[in-house]
């Protein structure tokens, strides 16, 4: 127990089963545990119940889960906010699926007014899910944008976010010229990177190669690398209709990683969604520019879009987290997402331990937040959610009396929305299930 555990003028615990990732396979996994969170939001011990007990007249406030389920909250490595309203829109492959639904919802997001009810929605729906951090794509829209960090500030969200940059092969009201999109994004940039002490981070948003022009992907490549700490968010080999798109637009680039490669897009704080048709040689590079992946399987199951190779990245040792990619994935949950990536792997079995480190500390990892985030531990700040699986129907009632790998196991394979009990960021509440079934009766 640190020596300073006492010197914060305010410490409140949160008691029950304490489960946390250590590394792919391995957890910590406390059943009487105890939480305790100081006034900064930050975790200064996570460890037994018997260890503290004695001290407990030093807590200001206790609150006891029994044997419910105290684990840190989820991230989210690839999801877009204005695809929210176009969940679930199906019977298309991706470049058609963009074209029939996708853009047209995008551009609504020009009328500020909708742009707010969107992002009140959309985070408001992240955090119900237990997702503590999103990556995330607004759209081309300045304005729009800049009202949703404002959401997320206001109701206490953690996001990586960024305007998205279009200047080709995408319908007119959803291109800019090159100088707006550029300016637009370095502006949002300046405002919002950092605020809060990290909580909000900005990321540099080209759609992908095909909305793109060489001269976009150099300049926004320059920006990005200009200023230190900000992220690279973008999309790679999704389908293979794209890829051969791509091999048309840009062809002195041998391979779709090279094309980012050679327009300086890869590296620390880069993150490819998807990354679905890759050679070794494509994850060699990305390996050796330290950029990041974004699986989506859910998504990917959902347009047809192909297999991630989860085992070929992960030995290959590409840092990789896993994304919702809302509304190609047509859910929010991460645990639904959690499931989808044990389906769509044909040959291979994905444990639940090792599926949850992807959505936690290996995410966290990803986004080099790891010093942060994804794990209860000491020192970290306070992100977790708390859940209990017996609010989802199917799930045995005395599902938290059993073996952990049982309730991991419920979670991952039957878990939705409903077993989010509470979020917490910075051990801030900001999301509870109580309350939020009141409000909604409220306004029916």
């Amino acid at each position: 127990m640190p020596a300073n555990l006492y010197d914060s003028r305010e410490l409140t615990a949160y008691r029950g089963h304490i489960i946390s990732p250590v590394q792919e396979q391995e957890l910590k996994d406390i059943r009487d545990g105890v939480l305790i969170v100081d006034d900064r939001g930050i975790i200064v011990f996570c460890g037994a119940w018997s260890e503290f007990e004695k001290n407990k007249n030093s807590l200001k406030h206790i609150h006891n889960y029994g044997d419910k389920v105290i684990m840190p909250g989820l991230i989210d490595m690839h999801l877009h906010l204005p695809q929210v309203t176009v969940t679930g829109k199906s019977g298309e492959h991706l470049m058609k699926w963009l074209e029939r639904f996708v853009f047209p919802s995008e551009a609504r997001c020009a009328d500020p007014q909708y742009a707010l009810r969107i992002a009140n929605w959309f985070f408001d729906e992240m955090v119900r899910n237990g997702t503590t951090l999103g990556v995330v794509f607004s759209t081309i829209h300045k304005e729009a944008t800049d009202v949703a960090f404002e959401v997320a500030s206001r109701k206490g969200c953690r996001a990586i976010m960024g305007k998205v940059l279009m200047n080709a092969n995408a319908p007119d009201f959803l291109t800019e010229d090159l100088a707006s999109s550029l300016s637009g994004s370095e502006e949002l940039c300046q405002k919002w990177h950092g605020h809060d002490n990290g909580r909000l981070l900005y990321a540099y948003t080209p759609r992908f190669a095909v909305t793109s022009t060489s001269e976009l992907l150099t300049e926004v490549g320059k920006l990005w690398r200009a200023k230190p700490g900000t992220y690279m968010h973008t999309h790679l080999s999704e389908s293979l209709e794209e890829v051969e798109f791509v091999k048309e637009l840009f062809p002195k680039s041998p391979t779709y990683v090279d094309v980012y490669h050679d327009h300086g897009l890869l590296g620390h704080n880069s993150i490819m969604a998807h990354a679905i048709h890759l050679s070794d040689s494509d994850l060699d590079i990305l390996k050796e520019t330290d950029s990041s992946l974004a699986h989506c399987p859910s998504s990917n199951f959902f347009l047809k879009s192909g297999v991630f190779g989860y085992r070929r990245v992960e030995s290959k040792g590409v840092r990789f987290g896993i994304g919702s990619d809302v509304a190609a994935g047509p859910q929010m949950s991460l645990f639904c997402v959690m499931k989808d990536a044990n389906y769509m792997q044909p040959d291979q079995w994905l444990y639940p331990t090792e599926l949850l480190y992807r959505a936690t500390l290996g995410g966290a990892k990803a986004l080099a937040l790891e010093d942060k985030i994804g794990s209860l531990d000491e020192g970290k700040e306070a992100d977790f959610v708390v859940v209990d699986p017996t609010h989802r129907t199917g799930i045995i009632d005395d599902i938290l009396s059993k073996p952990t790998d049982e309730i991991l196991s419920a979670l991952v394979f039957l878990g939705d929305d409903r077993v989010v009990e509470s979020t917490f960021v910075r051990g801030k509440e900001i999301f509870n299930y109580e309350s939020a079934k009141e409000l909604s009766q409220s306004r029916r």
